[in-house]
């Protein structure tokens, strides 16, 4: 038994170091998999994923609250405070007035501001943010206590407006010293809208008008030189704003509203302003700033000096406009002219191409007075249409048939017929038709859409015409020599949009014979009218079915 039972321990001891040496054998193997997956950059093992995972959640909402905090006590509360600040020092400053006299009481004010311009210097290392915004507010009080020198105060510290004017203007230049030292686009606007407001506060002509200038080129330097397209956007609106408020008779400063000041510049500093943003199509990007900015310059100059000359013009030059118009059509031209060979956008020469013709409609309006010069207007048409073929631009061919649309319609609803504008528009139609179709590649149109709506309008006009340029007895025949006209046009240009359009002159000459010409016409007149459509009707028939005849027969063999 002894000997029994010292086999079965042994066996016993045999497998449990087989299975503690198996143990340390899988123990080995798991070690090399997780230092591989380690190694690969992969999670830990499944065990213990959960219990990280979560660890790591609340790690990123944790970060996610602290910063939001940070956020909201360095900068929500730099903002806030500061805003505090200058409320507060203006109205210890205002409150200084009621117990001192004006001196001491300014002295008190600029106290308070090297106060905080000293706050703003010992936190700039350990605060950057809300140093940057004391910095801000100093600048906007002495700024503001400045002008209260002379200006919205009763008696005048300074009694010499000059005096303060110079003094604003050094301030604002060293806002605008500081601002190209930090590099900040905030501490430029807001130096540019002081200008701007100086301008209007002065209530100087040769002053103010010459400041709103200064403030324009300053704009577009800061653009050009550091890509502040924000700024330049936002000025060059202000900058028109400060014009039509000057015309307003600067309404700001107490004058009458609607009482529009007369100065010898005004027209002048208008042309300057658009001259100076008309720059930017020239300048160019290199990264600094999206593509999108030369459009919205353009359309933002374009449409602001067109309202401001609305007010200049109805203000002074109401009988005398014509000049002002040529002379924008010559600049726009030239200039649409030079961004062509410089520039590789179509948008921008096409814009001020557009421009410029709309500038000569107007020239053209003031000439001739309505309704002669639509007749012009119609041939100018044609002037826009070949400029779109050397432009290659299919948006001027687009505005241009909408404009040319918008004035038939005008001129058929307010105007009674005129023969010479009836067939300006025919002429026009036509030609543009013909010309469109000539050269659509060159236009890059890959539709007949254009076309098709020049020949309409070719179609309807020349009806119209004819309806009113011949005695009534003849309306039928003058439409028939029209429809003869299209077939022969279909032949000689072998289109056979020509041959729809004298088909459907046919039908509307048939119907107007049955409808009108057989209660109104003498029966010699009748009987003419009713000989001569059936001979070209059938003489057409005829012809094409001969034709479509042989082409089959040709294509057969």
């Amino acid at each position: 038994m002894s000997l029994e039972n010292q086999d079965q321990s042994t066996g016993i001891r045999e497998l449990t170091d087989r299975l503690t040496s198996l143990e340390l054998r899988i123990g080995m193997m798991e070690g090399q998999i997780d230092n591989a997956l380690q190694a690969m950059g992969s999670a830990q093992p499944a065990r213990y994923q959960p219990v990280q995972a979560d660890s790591r959640e609340s790690e990123d909402v944790a970060m996610d609250k602290g910063q939001i905090e940070s956020n909201i006590f360095e900068y929500g509360l730099a903002w806030f405070g500061s805003l505090v600040l200058f409320f507060g020092i203006a109205f210890l400053s205002n409150f200084a007035r009621n117990y001192l006299n004006g001196p001491l009481a300014t002295a008190v004010g600029y106290g308070a501001v090297a106060g905080v311009f000293f706050l703003a210097w010992y936190l700039r290392n350990s605060f950057t943010h809300l140093s940057f915004m004391l910095f801000l507010s100093a600048h906007l009080l002495l700024y503001y206590i400045t002008v209260r020198l002379f200006f919205f105060i009763n008696p005048a510290v300074i009694p010499v407006k000059g005096i303060v004017l110079f003094l604003l203007v050094c301030i604002i230049f060293i806002q605008c010293y500081y601002a190209i030292r930090r590099n900040s686009e905030l501490l430029g606007i807001i130096a540019l809208i002081l200008s701007l407001a100086t301008a209007i506060i002065a209530d100087t002509s040769f002053f103010s008008l010459p400041l709103i200038i200064l403030t324009a080129l300053f704009s577009l330097f800061l653009f050009i030189w550091f890509g502040w397209w924000r700024v330049m956007l936002a000025t060059m609106i202000l900058v028109y704003i400060s014009q039509t408020i000057w015309l307003l008779n600067n309404p700001v400063m107490g004058n009458p509203l609607g009482a529009f000041g007369s100065h010898p510049f005004n027209l002048a500093c208008l042309f300057i302003y658009g001259a100076i943003y008309s720059i930017v199509p020239l300048i160019r990007a290199e990264g600094r700033w999206p593509n999108g900015i030369y459009p919205a310059t353009i359309l933002i100059n374009g449409m602001s000096f067109s309202v401001v000359l609305l007010f200049v013009v109805a203000s002074f030059y109401l009988e005398s406009y014509v000049w002002i118009f040529t002379a924008i059509t010559a600049l726009c031209l030239f200039y649409s002219i030079l961004l062509k060979f410089r520039t590789n956008r179509i948008f921008d020469p096409a814009f001020y191409a557009i421009y410029s013709f709309m500038a000569l409609s107007v020239a053209v309006y003031g000439y001739s007075k309505l309704p002669d010069a639509l007749w012009l207007l119609a041939l100018q048409s044609l002037l826009v249409v070949s400029w779109a073929l050397w432009f290659r631009s299919k948006i001027i061919v687009v505005m241009n048939t909408l404009l040319f649309i918008g004035i038939i319609l005008f001129y058929i609803a307010l105007y009674p017929p005129v023969d010479k504008v009836n067939f300006a528009f025919v002429i026009t139609a036509f030609v543009s038709a013909r010309i469109i179709n000539w050269k659509k590649e060159r236009l890059t149109l890959k539709t007949e859409m254009i076309r098709n709506t020049y020949l309409s309008v070719l179609f309807f006009t020349m009806l119209f015409a004819l309806y009113h340029v011949v005695p009534r007895q003849y309306v039928t025949l003058s439409w028939t020599f029209a429809a003869v006209f299209y077939f022969v046009m279909s032949l000689i240009l072998k289109n056979m949009k020509y041959r729809w359009m004298a088909i459907a002159t046919v039908l509307f000459t048939g119907f107007y014979l049955f409808f009108v010409d057989l209660s109104n016409l003498d029966t010699g007149y009748r009987v003419l009218a009713f000989l001569f459509l059936a001979i070209i009707s059938l003489g057409a028939s005829l012809y094409f079915t001969k034709r479509v005849r042989k082409k089959l027969d040709t294509g057969s063999e």
